[in-house]
């Protein structure tokens, strides 16, 4: 009887050539039974794996981005047993393949082969005070709040410009400046004022190869949470530069972080979770500890 593999191909994210990614993988691996799913709209692939046997795959193959492997992260959450996950780089950002080194159709084909699985850290999400909003979601990546927030909903719109829109949105939100008010807590640790942003992170990427949290480890069972205050623009300017090597934890302005739990009270406003619009604040976040079991 053939070896089975779940292959979830996701056309719309960022490159554009997932299809083209499944059927190189197809070309390339012999002995195997493919059961191939293509999504057809936002959360398909949720809805699928919440539902599926997944007991009978050896493993599933991730043909997408950081957005695709969030809606996986979702669907599988609270399953018991699942299979190793190998996802193949064909987003935007690449925050996850970035941290595996691993960006290239060719890599992905030898870490298939190579099998070499480590089980990786997720967290939760819930929104205590909003009902209006989604009352739990999982994610891998992170929690963006404040300025994070508005450069991402920016970047969705310049998505023709391919990784490069992170950059341009960020700058454009730097001048722009905004402050956010609210009450961060992380473990028993309390900052309250005025922000610029909070970011909670599993991965040391973000966006477009900003290295923004380069002491998070994947398996630590922790976040690791950087806490910017308010301050004037040009501060802001000089130290995105420094992101892109992860530098800029050295910086006063940089409050650096490692927790299991952490929470924002602020009113409403939109998050980022693994690079995804969703949810509001008020949220409450905590580690659940190494739940994925991932090809790297």
């Amino acid at each position: 009887m053939p070896k089975k593999l779940l292959l979830l191909v996701n056309p719309y994210s960022g490159s554009g050539k997932s299809l083209a990614a499944c059927e190189y993988l197809k070309r390339n691996v012999k002995g195997y039974e493919f059961n191939t799913l293509v999504s057809q709209y936002k959360g398909h692939f949720v809805d699928f794996l919440q539902k599926e046997d997944l007991t009978q795959y050896e493993k599933i193959i991730i043909f997408g981005g950081d957005g695709t492997m969030h809606e996986v992260t979702n669907g599988i959450a609270g399953k018991i047993d699942t299979p190793p996950l190998l996802l193949f780089p064909c987003g935007g950002g690449k925050a996850l393949n970035h941290d595996i080194n691993n960006l290239t159709w060719e890599s992905s084909l030898q870490k298939f082969h190579q099998n070499n699985t480590k089980q990786i850290d997720i967290f939760k999400v819930q929104f205590p005070k909003n009902q209006a909003t989604e009352k739990m979601v999982y994610g891998f990546n992170i929690i963006g709040w404040g300025l994070v927030s508005n450069i991402n909903l920016t970047s969705e719109k310049l998505r023709w410009l391919g990784g490069l829109r992170y950059s341009v949105a960020a700058v454009i939100h730097i001048f722009k400046n905004p402050r956010f008010k609210g009450k961060v807590t992380v473990d028993n640790e309390v900052f309250t004022g005025d922000f610029c942003f909070v970011l909670a992170c599993n991965t040391q990427h973000t966006g477009k190869a900003m290295k923004i949290a380069p002491l998070a480890a994947l398996d630590d069972g922790l976040l690791d949470i950087l806490v910017i205050k308010h301050v004037p623009f040009f501060h802001l300017l000089r130290l995105f530069p420094l992101i892109f090597s992860g530098k800029h934890i050295h910086s006063p302005l940089v409050i650096y972080k490692k927790a299991r739990k952490f929470s924002i009270d602020a009113e409403p406003m939109t998050l980022v979770i693994d690079g995804e619009v969703k949810g509001e604040t008020p949220l409450w976040a905590e580690v659940l500890g190494n739940k994925v079991n991932m090809i790297v």
